[in-house]
């Protein structure tokens, strides 16, 4: 008997269900999605003000999960969108709403690059992980910086050309 192949959108949101469950209930496991080339960026500024950097591997993952100390996680998640991507992967994007100990819920975009783990029909590791907060990225201002830290870019309006 052949099994049909699921469509990348299944995968995505069976992957997304399974994912955020751990997070909420058990966050000291989520290494276990990745492998030992999978990256992983959790957004945002570190202590220094810097950009977080990715870290690589499994068990550097699970240091930095390990640091960002989820207790009473609670996540909403308002949207999944999942595609094929080269090599039978599927891209993963996330948008939606998280709590983490006590605090109020702040909205969050989750990409995730999940790659065929092995010759095991239907089965993924998380390659790639970039996650960032929506008031981290877009902050408040009316004018951003660009990467350089030098020119002011301002924001575009509805109707502007």
């Amino acid at each position: 008997m052949v099994m049909e192949k699921p469509s990348p959108l299944l995968v995505g949101r069976e992957f997304v269900r399974q994912y955020y469950t751990l997070l909420n209930k058990a966050p000291d496991f989520l290494h276990r999605f990745y492998g030992r080339n999978s990256s992983y960026v959790h957004g945002g500024l570190d202590s220094n003000g810097k950009l977080a950097e990715a870290v690589y591997g499994q068990a550097e993952i699970h240091k930095k999960v390990l640091s960002l100390q989820f207790q009473e996680c609670h996540t909403k998640i308002r949207h999944v969108d999942a595609h094929a991507t080269l090599t039978d992967g599927v891209v993963v994007q996330v948008l939606g709403e998280l709590s983490n100990n006590g605090q109020p819920m702040r909205k969050f975009m989750q990409t995730f690059v999940l790659a065929p783990e092995g010759s095991v029909a239907n089965k993924f590791y998380v390659h790639n992980d970039i996650f960032r907060y929506e008031d981290e990225v877009f902050g408040d201002s009316e004018a951003e910086l660009d990467e350089g830290g030098e020119t002011a870019v301002p924001r575009a309006t509805p109707g502007q050309s």
